[in-house]
């Protein structure tokens, strides 16, 4: 049988792997294939032996589902070459895994036993095992798969998307709604968005009679990928509770399994962020996508999910739930399996003991220079293509690399020469010449060399003989992506997806070093990606003030440069030359990003200096907006769109030859404000255009001050519904100054039902003047100013 691998899942058994193969022309395959987990324990050899015989009772094997053991020897971590004695057990159930991990760690009072292969997922290591990959495509001889070589041609799956109707009195849809239909549009395929059928199923009979109709339309349309909004937070839910309410057998599955969650509803801290993960309803043989609960999806569509189940080899449903930081956790383990590394399973690492000073140091995060708060004309950015990737791969830094004990550092000026490059080919050729050159007696002893990379500013080096392990994990990606940004045709399409997915990778990959609960983590090599950005921020700075530039900001891994001594082509040629030059004297891409019409930084509502990431600006590629209102998730659809009128006043002013610094923009600009100011008094304005979303991060009896999300959150308790942390409240704020907090807002789930609403218009004449100051300012208004809708003469006027 020869086709893409698509999924892989544990059988119902526990000791087979449900493996789903598309086979061109047929569809869909199913094989069953025997496979059992097995996790690594590793002590001294008299405790060694002790388990094992406790592990041989037969209660104990009973009850954990306890197969084979053997003792084996292996390596334990990146930094250690020599193997160690472990205690291999292999399960007779692979479902027990977890029970049986935590019953020999509590045996050994918690701190006796080290713990391997417990937590990966169970269909990665089975990919790792067979040297297969979702989307790969394969042959199966009958017992044993042979790869073939990696395209980019994926298979033609058909997708069918399912939309939810409730009947809910209260206009909150929750589990004891009424279902009322299900929608199934079936699409011809992942790269094509065309309707090829449709049919609507309605539930105004008996449960049981819908449910079977659903069922058979769900047969009828036969699709691989079925696609939902909210599948996992509630969809799904319903449909196990009729079918349970019912007695009635349903599934969504290729195979005769009812649905039910793998895991349950939990919440998570992300970067400062309270999110709430959702149960996970995964299904067999098809691919279950919950576009709410899938930021990979959202951000690259199927193609980047299937792109990322490559690079991982982990099953695309799992994927799907997973942040980019735990899929890049997830390529790392997959790495380190292919080395012949054990994964532990909890992190024992701690960080290295320094100084005051040496902490003082080492723990200065990124470069950045304080912006000049103004608008600008003819300003161009250049940015570092996947700069701390890129740095993890060029310098060799990883947590095996660090302060090495087979090489130190010379006093030799460091060129672009003792850089690796950035391609892991051309990498890896370079360790081997490398190789070819040692001396005899390298690695017994610390032995001078120009490879071996001090870190700037800090005491630490990287090795020069060995080719650390988050390079070969992120060089890789940064190949793929370079390649799929030169096969993009236009911005949005599926390539430009699959590279848009790769770089959320790239982003979070660095974060990771120093999570500290990353396995393969360690600050120390957090402290020098940051010493080493620094360094290259401040020399690309120096090159350009060099070459006549005025540098009027830059933020780690980008600068804008300006310079009114040349003409608008000269200006572009000249900042192509310099990102050429700097491209060779640091190794690393600098890219020519934009040349801006246009760019205005804001200064800080609080000190008025320069803010560091809040600029909009005008260029060739369009509109580039960070740090205002129009980018927050929390803006209502009013303020957004009078601040994006704003900006497209600008670029029509650019597009048809007006002065964009002239105070005809700006009067237009406040013109612009105050039209909007009096429709609001008016109440012209839609109540759900009013409507602030805010992320709930605590719950009910944790607040200490009454927000508005407070009050949000107390009205919805008083219709009886809660807002756990996680979630997302949206409400319209009718009266802020209120002593009851449950009158200041209405819910969204309440305007419907809410003919004569009032809401507060000092409150949003607030929200709509700051954003309009985050347009004005760079010209140097004032709140007060705007409000007044008139500008005070300076001296500077009269120049």
């Amino acid at each position: 049988m020869k086709g893409w691998v698509i999924d892989a899942q544990l059988g119902d058994d526990g000791i087979t792997m449900d493996v789903w193969v598309f086979v061109k022309g047929i569809g869909i395959q199913h094989l069953p294939i025997p496979w059992c987990a097995t996790i690594h324990i590793h002590s001294n050899s008299s405790r060694l032996e002790n388990l094992a015989s406790w592990l041989e009772y037969p209660e104990v094997k009973m009850r954990f589902a306890i197969g084979a053991m053997r003792f084996i020897r292996r390596r334990l971590s990146l930094d250690q070459y020599e193997m160690h004695d472990v205690l291999e057990v292999d399960l007779a159930d692979s479902r027990r895994i977890r029970q049986l991990a935590n019953h020999i760690e509590s045996r050994g009072d918690f701190h006796r036993y080290t713990l391997y292969s417990v937590d990966a997922h169970l269909a990665q290591r089975f990919f790792v095992e067979h040297n297969i990959a979702p989307f790969q495509y394969v042959e199966w001889t009958g017992n044993q798969f042979i790869a073939h070589e990696q395209s980019d041609e994926w298979p033609a799956l058909t997708q069918l998307t399912m939309a939810f109707d409730y009947d809910s009195a209260d206009g909150f849809d929750t589990i004891d709604s009424q279902l009322k239909s299900v929608t199934l549009l079936l699409n011809s395929g992942i790269n094509e968005s065309r309707v090829i059928d449709s049919s609507k199923v309605y539930h105004n009979g008996s449960t049981a009679e819908f449910l079977g109709a659903l069922q058979q339309e769900i047969n009828r349309f036969d699709p691989d990928i079925i696609m939902t909004n909210g599948g996992d937070f509630l969809h799904f839910s319903m449909l196990q509770k009729l079918s349970q309410d019912a007695n009635q057998p349903f599934t969504l599955s290729r195979k005769n399994i009812a649905l039910q969650p793998r895991t349950m509803s939990r919440i998570v801290h992300s970067y400062g962020q309270v999110i709430r993960k959702d149960s996970y309803f995964p299904i067999h043989g098809r691919l279950h996508i919950d576009i709410r609960a899938s930021f990979i999806v959202r951000e690259g569509g199927l193609h980047g999910l299937f792109e990322l189940a490559r690079h991982s080899r982990q099953s695309p449903q799992d994927i799907s739930r997973l942040s980019p930081g735990s899929v890049i956790s997830a390529i790392q383990m997959r790495i380190a399996m292919e080395d012949g590394v054990l994964v532990p399973w909890k992190k024992n690492r701690p960080e290295d003991t320094k100084t005051a000073w040496e902490l003082m140091m080492a723990d200065r995060g990124g470069l950045y220079l304080d912006s000049k708060p103004g608008l600008y004309t003819d300003v161009i950015e250049l940015d570092f293509a996947s700069l701390f990737p890129s740095i993890i791969a060029t310098r060799n830094i990883s947590p095996e690399t660090l302060n090495c004990a087979c090489c130190q550092p010379t006093d030799e000026l460091v060129t672009s020469a003792n850089y690796l490059p950035l391609e892991i080919n051309a990498a890896n050729s370079e360790f081997r010449r490398r190789r070819l050159e040692e001396r005899v007696g390298t690695g017994l002893f610390p032995i001078p060399s120009s490879y071996a990379l001090q870190v700037p500013g800090l005491s630490s080096h990287t090795c020069g003989r060995v080719h650390g392990f988050l390079g070969r994990v992120v060089a890789p990606i940064i190949e793929r992506r370079r390649q799929l940004k030169q096969q993009m045709v236009r911005k949005g399409d599926a390539i430009d997806k699959q590279q848009n997915a790769l770089k959320w990778l790239l982003v979070t990959c660095f974060g990771y070093t120093g999570y500290k609960n990353a396995r393969f983590g360690r600050i120390e090599a957090h402290e020098a990606i940051c010493a080493w950005a620094r360094e290259i921020l401040l020399q690309t700075i120096a090159i350009a003030e060099e070459e006549g530039w005025t540098v009027l900001h830059a933020i780690v891994d980008c600068v804008w440069i300006h310079r009114e001594d040349v003409s608008r082509r000269e200006k572009q040629q000249l900042a192509r030359q310099f990102a050429e030059r700097v491209t060779q004297e640091i190794g690393i891409p600098l890219e020519y990003e934009d040349l801006y019409s246009f760019i205005g930084f804001l200064p800080s509502r609080m000190h008025g200096a320069g803010s560091l990431t809040k600029y909009w600006a005008y260029g060739t590629k369009g509109l580039k907006v960070r740090g205002i209102e129009s980018r927050q998730h929390s803006t209502c659809e009013w303020v957004r769109n009078l601040q994006d009128s704003a900006l497209q006043i600008m670029v029509d002013c650019v597009d048809n030859g007006i002065d964009v610094t002239g105070k005809h923009v700006q009067s237009t600009i406040c013109s612009l404000l105050h039209d909007e100011l009096l429709r609001l008094d008016e109440h012209q304005i839609p109540p759900k255009e009013l409507v602030i979303t805010r992320r709930v991060t605590k719950t009910l009896e944790q607040f200490t001050v009454s927000t508005t999300t407070y009050s949000a959150l107390l009205r919805a308790n008083a219709l009886g519904h809660d807002i756990l942390p996680g979630r997302k409240a949206r409400f319209v704020v009718v009266k802020c100054d209120s002593k009851d907090p449950a009158d200041r807002v209405i819910l969204l789930e309440e305007i419907d039902n809410s003919p004569n609403l009032r809401i507060d218009i000092v409150y949003y004449r607030e929200l709509a003047v700051r954003a309009a100051w985050a347009i004005l300012a760079p010209y140097g208004w004032t709140d007060s100013e705007i409000a007044a809708g008139n500008k005070a003469m300076t001296l500077f006027d009269f120049e």
